[in-house]
């Protein structure tokens, strides 16, 4: 009786051992799935910017050229955002695409007035932060006074410089101080309180690329 007892435990003590490998083993296969995904999206995004500055180089010297098979992007960028102190560059989409939204990207604002299309621009971007893998501005708290942003519109590298820093209650309607010059504005939550964080910087440089 007693030996048929231990027979039992054991055989039970083999089935959770068991239950708690699979569980392990599935768990490890979904982590590294997830990983490879991740990879595969972040690989295809930096070709789709390559892509942009590929594109904007041939718009240049009126050069019209296929693009390899198998390079093709799902997603096409209007322009390119970058912000060097965080090492940050994201492609941006077109304001009528449905991918131009903060749940899949950086998002341009229907108040966007594009560089070229008015004597002052001001460009408005949202974007959210966290530790989400949407949290596209997750380091835009790193950024200061006179810290540099660039944007790639159009064959042309617009430089700014951060001019002001102000937070704002959470509404759903946020009341810019634009300045009287061609801007950019980066708007984000500040996690675990209900305010946004606006970044304004003013243009101070232009040029091809």
């Amino acid at each position: 009786m007693e030996y048929m007892k231990l027979l039992k435990i054991k055989r039970k003590n083999k089935l959770i051992i068991g239950i708690g490998l699979l569980l392990i083993v599935g768990s490890l296969f979904l982590w590294i799935n997830k990983q490879e995904s991740e990879k595969n999206l972040l690989l295809e995004e930096e070709n789709a910017i390559e892509v942009f500055f590929e594109e904007e180089k041939e718009q240049i010297n009126n050069i019209e050229t296929k693009q390899e098979v198998g390079k093709t992007p799902t997603v096409t960028y209007i322009a390119v955002l970058e912000i060097p102190k965080i090492n940050f560059k994201r492609g941006l989409v077109d304001i009528t695409d449905p991918l131009n939204n903060v749940k899949y990207n950086v998002e341009i604002l229907d108040e966007t007035i594009f560089p070229n299309s008015s004597s002052n621009s001001h460009v408005i971007l949202a974007g959210h932060s966290g530790n989400a893998s949407n949290a596209y501005f997750n380091k835009l708290h790193k950024l200061g006074m006179k810290d540099k942003i660039f944007f790639y519109y159009n064959n042309v590298k617009y430089i700014y410089e951060i001019t002001n820093i102000y937070e704002v209650d959470k509404t759903g309607n946020i009341s810019l101080k634009l300045t009287n010059e061609s801007d950019i504005s980066l708007i984000t939550c500040i996690s675990g309180t209900n305010k946004q964080v606006v970044f304004i910087a003013t243009l101070i440089e232009k040029k091809d690329f």
